[in-house]
């Protein structure tokens, strides 16, 4: 048989032990984080009926969803891989009209998408997403405790500092649907008209101006844009500027009572003003959104682009039930934070194994005896293996040592000669420490370590190695 070269599909990536442990950690942070706020788990399938996913994210989005071929010869019955949770949120709430609202779920699942992948930005073809969404809520409230979570977030995560501190930009399709009229094109072109705002990290300015001329964006309606944009000041006081310089219609009225609205509540949620900021150029590029819209990022690390975003989106859900449910939420992209984490020394990528503690039998006769610790430490909810040989010492302690686990706790033939009192010899191999105690007293000293210490960077341990 022809050897099969191993490779994987581009924009996929296989996540080792290394990378795995720190990314569990980091989503079980996030899960808290959710649940703090009210959010309840969800779940919905990878394949999802084509018809469901197309047409809701904008042309342009469209090319990228992940047609699969399964009955290509029945079109009603075609089936994708999921674009993102939020459409996906949208079919599961339409089918159950009987929910009590509002509803309030969170979901950490991955998404397909056909893009170009951007490895260093952690832009990927397969790639987790964990959203909140709440349902059934009206604009305000919901909106602010959204924001107010992801400020949570990345502050609990390290995002903080004058290198790393990540910003969440607030803005308003109605304020937009304003601007895109005061650049001299009607409401119609909204769509187009956001679509070539979102592209400002990809393309820059001058790549926007562009896009935005191909729909007769003149240069004066540009310049005008520019004026807005370049606002300075708080939210409130760039909101102010706003009822002075937009069109004096009801979309930028009822954008900036909403947002001032918005901005009034995280204000009460205690949510720090520096880490908010009325953006103005912020479009979001999907079409199924309809208010406020955010998008998280780190001002000094620009490469990064967006950590999370997300905005409100009343119209989607009547797509499928026939009746309009308000709806807002975030998406927090895992690659993207944990690529950006991993690039500003975030991250420890030490790690090799979630083992705590390493037994090993001086011969085969304490092998029994071994079994028996062991097991007694697993009931102790220790993460404990048992090394598979038996002999020479250093073979366990060399891969303790590699394998950064701190603990390694020998079982010789003194050390079980009681059976009614079996110890161990227990080594700390960080503190290069080693004594022979009973079995209970063992387990508390390494969960008492497990508490004080993260077990990173131990290094240099066989050099403390002695004679058991």
């Amino acid at each position: 048989m022809a050897k099969i070269k191993p490779r994987t599909f581009k924009g996929t990536h296989d996540f080792t032990p290394q990378e795995m442990i720190p990314r569990e950690r980091l989503i079980q942070r996030i899960k808290e984080l959710f649940r703090k706020y009210g959010f309840s788990p969800m779940e919905t399938p990878a394949l999802e009926m084509l018809e469901v996913l197309s047409g809701k994210y904008g042309e342009e989005s469209d090319k990228l969803i992940y047609k699969l071929d399964y009955k290509n010869d029945r079109p009603h019955d075609r089936v994708a891989l999921r674009y993102d949770l939020t459409v996906p949120l949208a079919r599961v709430v339409a089918s159950h009209p009987e929910w009590l609202m509002p509803f309030k779920r969170y979901q950490i699942q991955p998404v397909w998408r056909a893009d170009q992948p951007q490895l260093r930005q952690g832009r990927f073809r397969e790639f987790y997403q964990c959203d909140v969404d709440t349902i059934g809520a009206e604009e305000g409230l919901a909106d602010a405790e959204i924001i107010a979570l992801t400020v949570d977030l990345v502050n609990i995560l390290g995002f903080t500092g004058e290198s790393r501190q990540a910003v969440v930009l607030v803005n308003h399709r109605r304020l937009l649907e304003s601007l895109c009229e005061f650049a001299g094109r009607p409401v119609s072109d909204l769509m187009v008209f956001c679509r070539a705002l979102d592209k400002l990290d990809k393309i820059g300015i001058d790549g926007v101006r562009e896009e935005l001329a191909l729909i007769g964006v003149t240069s004066d309606g540009f310049a005008r844009m520019n004026k807005v944009f370049a606002l300075e000041g708080t939210a409130l006081e760039k909101l102010d500027a706003l009822k002075r310089i937009l069109p004096q219609n009801q979309a930028t009225h009822e954008g900036i009572q909403a947002l001032q609205n918005i901005f009034t509540i995280l204000d009460a949620l205690k949510t720090p003003s520096e880490r908010l900021r009325l953006e103005p150029r912020l479009a979001r590029g999907l079409d199924y959104y309809t208010g406020t819209v955010f998008e998280t990022i780190v001002p000094q690390q620009p490469h990064l682009g967006s950590l999370a975003g997300g905005g409100r989106y009343d119209k989607l859900i009547g797509l499928y039930c026939g009746r309009d449910l308000p709806a807002t939420g975030t998406t927090i992209g895992l690659d993207r934070i944990f690529a950006a984490m991993e690039q500003l020394n975030m991250i420890d990528m030490s790690t090799f194994t979630v083992t705590t503690v390493l037994l090993s039998a001086y011969s085969d006769e304490e092998i029994p005896a071994a079994l028996k610790i062991l097991t007694a430490m697993r009931d102790h909810d220790l993460a404990a293996e048992l090394f598979p040989t038996t002999g020479k010492m250093k073979k366990p302690f060399t891969y303790a040592d590699k394998m950064k686990i701190p603990y390694v706790a020998v079982v010789g033939p003194d050390e079980v000669a009681d059976a009614n009192n079996p110890k161990v010899a227990l080594k700390d191999l960080r503190q290069g420490t080693q004594e022979v105690i009973e079995i209970a007293e063992a387990i508390r000293r390494i969960k008492a370590g497990m508490t004080n210490n993260t077990f990173s960077g131990i290094t240099g341990c066989l050099d403390h190695i002695q004679k058991f």
